[in-house]
């Protein structure tokens, strides 16, 4: 795809199941527009996944926010919100640049 030709994407329980997800964002952020919009969707929150799954929940995962924000800023993206509830996993962030 052309470079700032989206308007925003959504992305559904994919990010954490890529082998390079910062190359994602980084590719992703190339194809919106600055100031389009990046939601990380999951219906369900990382604690519910780790338990459904039969572990702990890891500091190694990408969607945990001390690895995730750090990754969305160095990929061209402004996190404006992070939630992850029991019942849903949400992050939103904008384009920057």
């Amino acid at each position: 795809m052309p470079s700032g030709t989206v308007d925003g994407i959504f992305s559904a329980g994919l990010l954490d199941h890529l082998a390079e997800p910062a190359a994602a964002l980084r590719e992703w952020a190339r194809v919106v527009r600055p100031g389009g919009t990046l939601l990380l969707f999951h219906p369900s929150g990382r604690a519910e996944r780790a338990a459904r799954h039969g572990r702990p929940l890891s500091p190694d995962d990408p969607l945990a926010e001390p690895n995730l924000r750090p990754m969305l800023t160095a990929g061209g993206w402004h996190t404006e919100e992070y939630d992850d509830a029991r019942a849903y996993f949400l992050t939103r962030a904008v384009r920057t640049g």
